[in-house]
């Protein structure tokens, strides 16, 4: 097989991986229920699997606990300085904690592992074989984006905070590919899931999803009720998150 079959054969598969991802999402997303997004995200894990597998596999790498710790120190320096320049307010805490945190490390494991598995253990290694590293992470980080399109659209922001929130999801995919090319999927999926588990459920960024009530001013820069992820200080801190990457990742690399 030549160079540019190969190249060819690798943006193909991703194009036909991506569009049947965004088939599964859309589809869980017209139920509107919880038991349909684990039902698509069990559905994900098992497609990307399956077609992996005939690669020979995934590159899972040696320890998830960078990945965790870098997500954790990314998302509680958000949360304290909203909190300290009293941007946001929690409330009292729910009397469902516990089954929160429960339900919460369940799905956020399935969410975390399926879009790595997708993104960055599927899609992303085949496109670096066409296109080249540079090009593979950008266009991986901004499909990653785009799946996430529908859902920024049905919550109702203003055309200001979609924009950011279509930006920091792209900053997040190249911090995730950035990991993932460090040292595999165990480094991405554990970045992947402190992120989204302490934002959502423990610090209740997101109004509804946490162990907390939230009240939350300046949604330009916080998100409001939606979240870092759809203010100015989110994007900044995860631009500055890729910046130290950019740094240190050379050292890290096997």
């Amino acid at each position: 097989m030549d160079s540019r079959t190969d190249r060819n054969n690798g943006i193909t598969k991703s194009i036909i991986f991506y569009a049947v991802l965004t088939l599964v999402v859309l589809v869980s997303m017209y139920f509107y229920a919880i038991s349909a997004a684990l039902v698509a995200y069990s559905i994900i894990i098992l497609i990307a699997y399956l077609l992996k597998k005939q690669e020979g596999g995934f590159r899972w790498g040696v320890s998830w606990k960078f990945g965790f710790l870098y997500g954790l120190i990314l998302i509680s320096s958000i949360f304290f300085i909203e909190l300290i320049f009293g941007w946001i307010k929690l409330e009292e805490l729910s009397s469902d904690a516990i089954y929160i945190l429960a339900g919460a490390v369940i799905f956020e494991l399935l969410v975390s592992i399926g879009e790595e598995m997708s993104f960055r253990g599927y899609i992303l290694p085949n496109l670096i074989k066409s296109i080249g590293r540079r090009d593979a992470v950008i266009a991986t980080s901004l499909l990653f984006a785009m799946l996430h399109a529908p859902s920024i659209l049905l919550l109702g922001l203003g055309k200001f905070n979609e924009f950011i929130m279509f930006a920091t999801i792209t900053a997040a995919g190249i911090i995730l590919a950035l990991l993932y090319l460090t040292d595999g999927l165990k480094m991405s999926s554990a970045y992947h899931f402190s992120w989204n588990f302490f934002q959502y459920h423990i610090f209740s960024l997101r109004g509804g999803f946490g162990i907390f009530g939230l009240t939350a001013a300046k949604p330009e820069l916080t998100g409001g009720l939606v979240g870092p992820e759809a203010g100015l200080l989110g994007l900044f801190v995860l631009i500055v998150g890729i910046l130290v990457l950019l740094v240190i990742a050379p050292l890290r690399k096997e």
